[in-house]
């Protein structure tokens, strides 16, 4: 019997250093495999640009730009022009790009929103005036090549990320229309779009 036990003594001392050097084994093939990560949602803003990109202007007839637009993202503004007959006009191509990536449609727009203000000179100046208040046409359009070519732009109207629409803006002092006897300045043309998210 002592024999037995010495046996099992030895078995259990075996299978115990047989479990320890499993431990050891499994422990040094195992490998711990971790995923950390983080995420920022980008809020619409941040995704958000639209913007005048370019404008050109021509005169026609006996007009003239005496000076250009200046352009900024948001704005276009500081354009003088000189009419000298019934018939001139200042023609401008106007580009509007989402370069963002959230689409946008417009919201509002209005072609002329600003008071226009006339001031003549000279001695005829309250007449002269009175001749050229209100004659001035103020129209924008869809460009030659847009998918509304020839149409006033419209609420609604959609400008999908990645995209331009291009415009043309026309200041007229119409046909037939009388002149005055001495210059007569107008300012205050003001025309809007406002873009929203569709």
């Amino acid at each position: 019997m002592r024999k037995n036990e010495k046996t099992k003594d030895v078995l259990l001392l075996i299978l115990l250093l047989f479990l320890i050097s499993l431990s050891i084994a499994y422990a040094t093939l195992t490998q711990y495999l971790y995923i950390n990560s983080g995420s920022t949602i980008t809020g619409l803003s941040a995704g958000w640009s639209v913007e005048f990109t370019a404008v050109t202007c021509r005169a026609t007839g006996r007009a003239s730009i005496t000076q250009d637009f200046t352009m900024t993202p948001t704005r276009l503004s500081g354009l003088k022009s000189k009419f000298i007959a019934a018939g001139d006009s200042i023609i401008c191509d106007v580009r509007i790009t989402n370069s963002g990536y959230v689409d946008a449609k417009l919201g509002t727009f209005t072609v002329q929103d600003g008071n226009l203000t006339y001031t003549g000179s000279g001695d005829t100046k309250t007449a002269d005036e009175a001749i050229v208040n209100g004659r001035l046409q103020h129209s924008i359009v869809y460009a030659t090549g847009d998918v509304r070519e020839g149409l006033v732009p419209a609420m609604e109207d959609p400008l999908p990320a990645g995209t331009s629409r291009n415009l043309v803006l026309t200041i007229k002092y119409p046909e037939g229309s009388p002149l005055p006897e001495n210059d007569v300045l107008v300012e205050g043309l003001t025309s809007t779009f406002i873009y929203v998210q569709s």
